[in-house]
């Protein structure tokens, strides 16, 4: 019997390694993964946990998606950045699997721990009627009706919308998401990230101007600016009046094809925050030519990825 021999050049050993890596990442997560009705594995996104917490400031059970680095228990000395993303029901995989991109086979700095904040729902519906709830800083009846209709049209259930619990929600993050995360993994209370889509965009941005100090990374895309008036631009105004600095890096987007007003808000958010020359503050937006309100979603991210961690 012949035996060949089979010379690898570095590049070649380094790939074949992260690829085995991956695989075995995969083998091993099937411990936990759960079977369906039918008795099928239900499939999952490496390098993720799904955590409960039961928040007595919403008053309601909260779901929290993780999603760690490669690295992560390979390497147990290493403290990593946080990026928290809400609408995490709908979001929190597109997201995940985006930022594995960037770790095999060559592993991008800084590496980041996701988490996603998100609820426990019977369907969309109930996702949908809270994030209006959470993600919205003032109360627009209007607007509530608005989606009460709309989400009994598509579930068949009475919904009751209520606008305008963004304070209460930030107070959520801060009182028992964030010691919750960091109290259970090696995240930094330092340099935070938080980013949204839509409403999400929204509170990212009333964030910034109510709590900057929480964040230093900011993600907003197609940022719902035009809720309650324009209430935002009031915001920004009160911080203006008394700051003069904003230790922040923003990006904004939208879509070519979205709602003139969508597009023109962002813009003027953008040159008002420029106009101020707040020290330390970098804004960057790019509007994605034909892209509609959904059809943004993912570009925008991964432009955010781009922007915001270097990727």
């Amino acid at each position: 019997m012949k035996t060949h021999s089979i010379l690898l050049s570095g590049k070649q050993f380094f790939l074949l390694m992260s690829l085995l890596l991956a695989v075995l990442s995969g083998v091993f997560s099937q411990d936990k993964i759960q079977l369906n009705a039918e008795g099928f594995p239900m499939a999952s996104i490496p390098n993720t946990e799904l955590r409960t917490l039961n928040s007595t400031i919403l008053n309601q059970e909260m779901c929290l998606y993780i999603k760690l680095p490669v690295s992560y228990y390979t390497n147990p000395q290493k403290i990593y950045q946080a990026w928290y993303i809400t609408d995490a029901n709908r979001t929190f995989p597109m997201v995940a699997n985006m930022v594995s991109l960037f770790e095999v086979p060559v592993n991008a700095e800084p590496e980041i721990v996701v988490i996603g904040i998100g609820y426990k729902i019977k369907d969309m519906g109930d996702w949908a009627a809270w994030r209006t709830r959470d993600l919205t800083p003032t109360n627009v009846p209007a607007v509530d009706s608005g989606w009460a209709k709309k989400l009994s049209g598509i579930t068949g259930r009475h919904y009751e919308v209520r606008t305008g619990g963004a304070e209460i929600f930030l107070d959520f993050i801060v009182k028992e998401v964030f010691p919750f995360v960091e109290s259970n993994y090696r995240v930094s209370s330092a340099n935070r990230g938080i980013g949204g889509y839509s409403y999400g965009g929204l509170f990212s941005l009333y964030v910034l101007f109510k709590q900057p100090g929480l964040f230093n990374i900011y993600y907003a895309g197609s940022p719902s600016i035009g809720h309650d008036k324009g209430i935002l631009f009031n915001y920004e105004k009160e911080y203006a009046s008394s700051h003069k600095d904003l230790n922040a890096k923003l990006f904004m987007s939208s879509g070519g094809s979205e709602d003139s007003l969508m597009v023109s808000n962002m813009k003027k958010m953008a040159l008002l925050l420029q106009s101020r020359h707040y020290s330390q503050l970098t804004v960057e937006t790019h509007v994605f030519p034909d892209e509609t309100h959904q059809s943004c979603i993912p570009c925008s991210i991964m432009r955010a990825l781009r922007v915001l961690y270097n990727r």
